[in-house]
């Protein structure tokens, strides 16, 4: 009882799926921080860091910035990826359940896996999208950079001071639809990206001996290839969302809509601009997800949450009068 109290077992369900899920998503997304970083400003096209490559696009942000550079925005990153991630993994199981519970019958497997994902994904990017925004805006600035690309930025000049000033003047100069500016890119990538992100997971497990299936080595190769996959056919998504976020005046991407937006850049940067910073996001996507979904398992472990194997859904059944008869437990 004392060890179940300490690993939060006293803790409602869900209260303790939100916690390893903040957990999870705020370990994964530090790790990766200063590869996030220099995706953004090579999927943005920031005219400093054109061509740079990864290696060149470190040495620019060192020399211009220092150390502290590569976690510009993180600060943002984080006050978002918390609650996103813990929202994202406690509704994807609080969706699976619900799914069980309205449809007896329905095949639990990677299947499932991809609804509750794909549903849970778009629940939490509505909730925490601004923060995301602001994020992206600290991150494309360049202390000491001059933007040769775009008229509207001013040369050496850091325009938003910190979280709160961002989210302020964003307010101020667009309202409150300026906070969701991308959101539509953001809404079209998250659902196929979380739901094939848990199905290639959940379907991948399936494939580990049950003996090994706590083991950290297969849970790391599991979420490895999952977030590999599902990043990979989402991908030309993340750069429309990025540019529309990053370019809030600029005629290139402004009024053409999510599809609209796609062919433009295609067409004006050339398609390769829509997999711009894909191989940096592989090096990113890879230990991200898979120290996501291992530390995930891991705080489950610990809070005392049980696995979606060995939990007992209490599913109703209704006796021949429509009265409620005794429930049946379906792990």
């Amino acid at each position: 009882m004392e060890a179940a109290e300490r690993g939060g077992g006293a803790l409602p369900l869900a209260v303790r799926e939100l916690i390893a899920g903040g957990v999870a998503g705020g370990v994964a997304r530090s790790a990766v921080a200063p590869l996030e970083r220099v995706k953004i400003l090579l999927q943005t096209r920031r005219a400093e860091f054109r061509g740079s490559g990864l290696v060149g696009s470190f040495r620019t942000i060192y020399q211009t910035e220092g150390p502290l550079g590569f976690y510009r925005g993180n600060g943002a990153s984080i006050a978002r990826i918390v609650p996103y991630a813990a929202l994202h993994y406690m509704a994807y199981e609080e969706y699976r359940r619900w799914i069980i519970l309205g449809f007896p019958n329905v095949e639990q497997g990677p299947v499932l896996d991809l609804v509750a994902g794909s549903i849970a994904g778009g629940t939490a990017v509505v909730s925490t999208y601004p923060l995301d925004l602001v994020r992206t805006k600290l991150a494309y600035q360049v202390k000491g950079a001059v933007n040769l690309s775009l008229r509207e930025s001013k040369p050496s000049e850091q325009v938003y001071k910190g979280i709160l000033d961002c989210v302020k003047t964003i307010y101020r100069q667009n309202g409150l639809k300026g906070l969701y500016r991308g959101m539509a890119p953001s809404l079209y990538g998250i659902f196929p990206y979380s739901g094939l992100k848990f199905y290639f997971y959940e379907k991948m497990k399936t494939h580990v001996p049950e003996e090994h299936r706590k083991d950290i080595i297969p849970k790391l190769a599991c979420g490895s290839v999952a977030g590999l996959l599902g990043q990979t056919i989402t991908y030309p998504l993340d750069v429309v969302r990025r540019q529309m976020q990053a370019f809030s005046l600029s005629n290139l991407v402004k009024g053409k809509g999510t599809f609209g937006s796609l062919v433009m850049i295609a067409k004006h940067q050339g398609w390769k601009q829509l997999f711009s910073g894909l191989s940096i996001n592989y090096l990113k996507v890879v230990p991200s997800v898979a120290i996501g979904f291992t530390v995930y398992d891991s705080m489950k472990d610990w809070l005392n949450v049980p696995s979606r194997e060995q939990a007992a859904v209490v599913v109703p059944v209704l006796s021949e009068d429509g009265s409620n008869a005794a429930p049946v437990h379906s792990s």
